[in-house]
């Protein structure tokens, strides 16, 4: 049972940071631009799709793929910013809600029109790897390593580039930077293009491990989402947490439960955020954990 309990943990880990891919451009876009993506799943379809093109039509192995995907994938959130995102900043809620909601239509029936609603997979790396004598399949092993790879190079961008820090910058505030020099706009497209680019790499992952499906989309947006809020919305160091611990509640309540309780478990945690958060309750626990932790008790 021990055996069991390791390689759930284990599996949940890898899965969790395969999450992280799809969630961490999500909560970028948001810390920078203030701007919540709806369509984020969609575009993760669209990048599955993509994948699925390369390796069917040019028998190009799907990792070698995130070669084309990513930077593809970076001009088409450029692009979206550009002519969708842009005219919208600064609105309302509404407004992007409107926006993003109307480009996941948009997305779902071109992907219809082009491919049809039948499921598509990409046939990758079906082997096993043993760690420790337990076995991982291949594809969760190299898709978990592709992401931490990303998410280093990511941190490297951010904190050691002169756009990066511009980034960091604007993410403090906007109206600052501007004062600095720093042409926002422009960060504001580059970092739309960066997350699409990061789900862009998500996609060419999980399409070897689920089928592409016009639909898709919604079932990963929601993880995506439950892994911002449980993160904290705009903090990329707490989606990087909060990827594996998801991949653990889905691993380990697939093994003491059912397969299909995973996912009610971690939206019901979801939702208990949202609700501790709006009543200020989840910032009076925070509170006192730092207390507890500096040595001293809160009344």
């Amino acid at each position: 049972m021990v055996d069991l309990l390791i390689r759930a943990v284990s599996y949940g880990i890898l899965t969790g940071g395969i999450y992280v891919l799809v969630a961490v451009g999500l909560t970028l876009i948001f810390g920078v631009m203030d701007v919540v993506n709806f369509a984020h799943g969609a575009y993760l379809m669209l990048a599955m799709y993509a994948t699925h093109v390369l390796w069917s039509t040019f028998d190009l192995n799907p990792f070698v793929a995130i070669l084309v995907v990513a930077p593809l994938f970076f001009v088409f959130g450029a692009v979206s910013y550009r002519v969708l995102i842009h005219p919208i900043m600064g609105r309302s809620m509404f407004a992007q809600i409107f926006v993003t909601v109307g480009m996941i239509w948009v997305f779902e029936n071109v992907a219809l029109y082009v491919f049809s609603p039948t499921p598509v997979r990409v046939r990758g790396l079906y082997g096993r790897l043993e760690f420790a004598g337990v076995p991982f399949e291949e594809v969760r092993v190299y898709g978990f390593a592709i992401a931490v790879v990303t998410t280093i190079l990511l941190y490297a961008f951010l904190y050691r580039t002169t756009t990066g820090l511009n980034i960091r910058a604007t993410a403090e505030s906007s109206d600052i930077a501007e004062l600095m020099g720093i042409d926002v706009d422009r960060i504001y497209m580059l970092t739309f293009g960066l997350g699409i680019a990061l789900v862009g790499v998500a996609g060419t992952i999980t399409v070897q491990l689920d089928s592409a499906e016009p639909t898709v989309w919604s079932y990963y947006v929601l993880i995506a989402f439950v892994i911002v809020v449980l993160g904290g919305l705009g903090n990329v160091t707490g989606t990087l947490l909060a990827g594996p611990l998801i991949g653990i509640i889905e691993s380990l309540a697939g093994l003491y439960l059912s397969p299909s309780m995973g996912p009610p478990i971690y939206y019901a945690i979801f939702i208990a955020i949202l609700v501790l958060r709006a009543t200020g309750h989840m910032d009076s626990f925070t509170a006192r954990l730092r207390s507890l932790k500096s040595g001293g008790v809160s009344g």
